[in-house]
């Protein structure tokens, strides 16, 4: 599902609903058994002093839904949520932005890519995990200059910022240990939403995407029976991306649904071609309706294109219009049978309904 529109539109607003009906059963919709829900957020009007939370936050006012939320910890001290034993060769590579091609690369990320191919293979004899304080050590005694080592390092540390302190720290000679720390727990709970929310000064879009593509592969590979995107041109932001196209490509398989809320339709063309339906609530930027125009079943012939815009444009806050293809809206009663119609190249208009929960997103108006 693809949510867009203008600052204050009721985008928020909808995605808060369809979360809803993912984690409670209500009369809104029937739900026979709640899922777990896994959110992406990074808000960059935020600093030192002030700073909004996430809107999906606001549902942990349903007594029915457990929120938990894991950040930065220049932004909260205490949270840690990557464990070593959810490292592993392709997330260590892509956090450290090793290219998977045969181009030209530094000679230190030459050598991190062989130290990483050397792990893997030496885990595979052995059954082992990743072990992190192994390829460190590897690393640093690679023979690299100090100025080839402090890329490494550099990402290195924002990594372990967001480790337990006991899975990094040097190791101690004393006999007896307290077990370490574990990082957080991603084992899917129905009616649970977890918020990962990378909001602070400290953290570059970049980041934020490097860790938001190991959190969702984390989340992915957890056995169950049950997104808001911060995405720019980064290599980093090109490896979610990728991440996330695996993910809607195998849903089905995977007993996945991926919900992506963003103001601008500009992220990856691939990710909104494979959207299976797209809300649109109001913009004025004609720019944004040709980019849609690309990706929305039987919206290509310019003739519509004013009556169309001129739709969008005029929406209040709450509605929208729903471009849905293969989605039934209506039972034909024809000779004793009955045919479901497909909304196919059609367009729906819809309002919105309140929500269950409270409302996070309200405008803030000035006395």
């Amino acid at each position: 599902v693809f949510i867009c529109g203008s600052q204050g539109s009721g985008k928020s607003h909808t995605l808060s609903c369809l979360l809803e009906n993912c984690l409670i059963q209500s009369k809104a919709g029937r739900l026979p058994n709640p899922l777990t829900g896994l959110v992406f957020h990074c808000d960059t009007f935020f600093s030192d002093v002030t700073g909004s939370p996430c809107e999906a936050a606001f549902l942990s006012s349903h007594p029915d839904v457990k929120v938990r939320v894991l950040c930065s910890p220049t932004n909260i001290w205490s949270i840690r949520f990557i464990d070593q034993k959810d490292l592993n060769t392709e997330r260590m590579m892509n956090l450290m932005a090793v290219s998977q091609g045969d181009g030209d690369i530094p000679l230190y990320m030459q050598t991190a890519k062989r130290i990483l191919r050397e792990m893997r293979v030496a885990q595979q004899e052995t059954q082992a995990g990743f072990d992190y304080k192994s390829f460190k050590n590897k690393i640093i005694d690679s023979g690299l200059t100090p100025g080839q080592l402090e890329p490494l390092k550099q990402r290195l540390e924002m990594l372990e910022s967001f480790m337990p302190q006991a899975q990094v720290a040097k190791a101690s000679h004393r006999r007896t240990q307290a077990p370490p720390k574990q990082g957080s727990l991603w084992n899917p709970k129905p009616g649970q939403l977890t918020i990962l929310d990378l909001s602070c000064p400290c953290i570059s879009p970049g980041t934020a995407c490097s860790l938001f593509n190991i959190a969702l592969a984390i989340f992915m590979e957890q056995e169950s029976d049950i997104g808001r995107v911060y995405m720019k041109t980064s290599s980093e932001a090109q490896a979610f991306t990728e991440t996330l196209l695996s993910v809607v490509r195998l849903q089905r398989h995977l007993a996945a649904r991926v919900i992506i809320s963003t103001q601008e339709p500009t992220v990856s063309t691939d990710l909104l071609n494979l959207c299976t339906a797209t809300i649109v609530h109001r913009f004025t930027s004609p720019e944004w309706l040709r980019i849609l125009q690309k990706h929305l079943a039987g919206q290509l012939n310019e003739s519509n294109e004013r009556s169309l815009f001129g739709h969008i444009v005029n929406l209040r806050v709450g509605e929208a219009l729903l471009f849905s293809p293969s989605s039934i809206v209506d039972v034909e009663i024809e000779d004793g049978g009955h045919e479901l119609r497909r909304l196919g190249s059609d367009y729906l208009a819809i309002k919105i309904r309140q929500r269950l929960t409270t409302d996070g997103g309200r405008s803030v108006i000035a006395a």
